[in-house]
């Protein structure tokens, strides 16, 4: 292997992948809601190859959104710097606050880049070092403990004859749940209640209202709708983690499972010490700071599963490879961009079986980028180079 491992040049594509109509629709507009549910893929992401100076050409995909300085910014630093004497999680750390306080332990480089994009950095670092020594991604974040990460469907607010296919969809491809969005009026708690009798036997019904509930008591309903149904419903999200007294109501209700989603170290801090959920959403930042974060939930007993931003390819195998690392990482994964967006950008498509999406065992991220896939979406490119 090389002495010296560093970018020589990056080539990048500012693309935006529309989602399938039936997937991200959401007729029903009452009720509190979450304003960006239908908006998302209308933002743009940056995708990025960079090459080494041994020739090796490296992936990244950067935040959906993420804008072209930022991104720029990230790669600048990245040039010419030796990727075998860094690593992602301490490459941008720092001993102190911004105005200068110290801070009792150094704060990650994902707590440090609001001038840069981490993921798209961290995607770059694991890919290139993965294909020079010859090792998967997962080697090299602790290593694999399965080979296939369960993995459910996903919708937003469908309407509940189009919730059914997709449902039956999920089944056809070999999945056992699919993930949904929900209003304050409880819109896909009626949709699932309708349709109850048409869900596969062994089906798994997971609904987000993202906070959208603002109590238990104005909600208890949906809760004892939902407790009633013969399969598997877990609830992510009711309220704010703050409000504890409702928290630990709904987990008074027998037969559901109740998921927290904590955005912020603090309040997964304040989850834990407080019981509120039977397991966890720990995904969406940093693959480091899942890896971290999923072994102190096992400490409390507690599952999870990787969440994600419906991103592209690039950054969902990323994703993937932390998941498969994680011994308590069994519940059902939001790896599933490969039906949600027309298209995932990469090749070789993420592969799925056993209800789940198979580890690549390939060096890096197992992925590259499908150039003729991107033309199409395709708004604008540029390179910098050293």
């Amino acid at each position: 292997m090389t002495a010296s491992l560093h970018f020589t040049q990056f080539r990048v594509w500012e693309v935006v992948v529309p989602a399938r109509a039936d997937i991200i629709a959401a007729p029903d507009k009452s009720g509190r809601i979450y304003s960006d549910s239908t908006k998302w893929p209308e933002r743009a992401v940056h995708l990025v190859e960079g090459t080494t100076n041994t020739g090796i050409v490296a992936v990244g995909e950067a935040n959906r959104g993420v804008t072209r300085p930022v991104v720029e910014a990230t790669l600048q630093d990245l040039l010419g710097r030796d990727l075998l004497t860094t690593a992602p999680a301490t490459l941008w750390m720092t001993s102190e606050e911004p105005d200068g306080l110290p801070v009792v332990y150094p704060k990650w480089s994902w707590h440090n880049a609001p001038d840069k994009e981490y993921m798209l950095m961290e995607a770059l670092w694991l890919d290139a070092v993965g294909k020079a020594v010859g090792l998967p991604a997962h080697q090299l974040l602790g290593g694999a403990v399965r080979k296939v990460v369960p993995t459910d469907f996903w919708a937003n607010r469908p309407d509940p004859k189009t919730l059914a296919a997709l449902i039956h969809e999920a089944a056809e491809n070999g999945l056992h749940g699919i993930k949904m969005k929900c209003n304050g009026a409880g819109d896909m708690v009626h949709a699932v209640v309708q349709i109850a009798e048409d869900i596969p036997a062994g089906f798994r019904v997971t609904i987000d209202p993202m906070y959208a509930w603002r109590s238990f008591r104005e909600s208890y309903g949906y809760f004892e709708m939902l407790a009633s149904l013969p399969f598997t419903v877990q609830i992510e999200d009711p309220f704010i983690v703050d409000a504890l007294d409702d928290w630990h109501r709904a987990r008074s209700v027998g037969g559901l499972t109740i998921i927290c989603h904590p955005r912020r170290e603090e309040l997964f801090r304040i989850a834990l010490r407080e019981d509120i959920a039977d397991g966890y959403n720990l995904g969406g930042g940093s693959t480091y700071e899942f890896i971290r974060s999923s072994a102190v939930a096992e400490f409390h007993y507690k599952d999870c599963w990787h969440g994600s931003s419906l991103e592209l390819g690039v950054l969902q195998h990323l994703r993937l490879h932390a998941a498969a690392c994680a011994r308590n990482c069994v519940l059902g994964s939001d790896l599933q961009s490969e039906w949600v967006r027309e298209a995932t950008l990469i090749t070789p498509h993420m592969q799925y079986a056993d209800g789940g999406a198979i580890v690549p065992d390939r060096p890096g991220l197992g992925v590259d980028l499908d150039h003729a896939a991107m033309q199409p979406y395709t708004r604008s490119t540029f390179q910098l180079a050293q």
